[in-house]
């Protein structure tokens, strides 16, 4: 993708009624006004919140979207460009139950409250094979406790992936 069209999906998505992009001083003092009130702020009901982390162009968050009506879904990515598909996708097709997050998922904790998500999905996360890198893959130990600290008990951690 060029620099151009680059900067154009990140001016954009500034503009995208389904585009939460978060601040760094938000995130790191605990205060974002979205932090347990997703359901009551951006979907007007009480949903289930299914997240997706690393949602890319938004695919399995708009599919599942689609296919489940009576449940929010929240894509989580940090690139702009990428979320700008699925968004603008959604826009489109008017859908009221899927909403995308501009965010590094180690802050996870910081947007969303203790039992605010009923199912987190990772789909093909990068496995980030070089063992230097072991702490960034979203399989690690202190990503896992990141997730349980957002998880409704009984919730549900879904992991698809293509790798061994």
């Amino acid at each position: 993708m060029s620099n151009k069209r680059k900067l154009f999906h990140f001016a954009e998505i500034k503009t995208f009624s389904n585009v939460t992009e978060v601040g760094y001083k938000e995130v790191l003092n605990k205060t974002h006004p979205l932090r347990g009130k997703w359901n009551e702020m951006v979907f007007k009901n009480d949903h289930d919140i299914v997240l997706e982390l690393g949602c890319g162009k938004g695919e399995y968050s708009l599919g599942m979207s689609r296919r489940y009506p009576n449940k929010n879904f929240i894509g989580m990515d940090i690139k702009g460009s990428r979320i700008w598909r699925g968004a603008r996708t959604a826009l489109d097709e008017s859908m009221e139950n899927v909403h995308f997050l501009r965010c590094r998922i180690d802050f996870l904790e910081s947007m969303f409250s203790t039992d605010e998500v009923s199912e987190i999905w990772l789909t093909f996360p990068d496995p980030q094979a070089p063992k230097s890198k072991e702490r960034k893959r979203l399989t690690s130990n202190r990503f896992l406790d990141k997730y349980l600290g957002v998880l409704k008990k009984g919730g549900h951690l879904n992991l698809k992936t293509d790798s061994d």
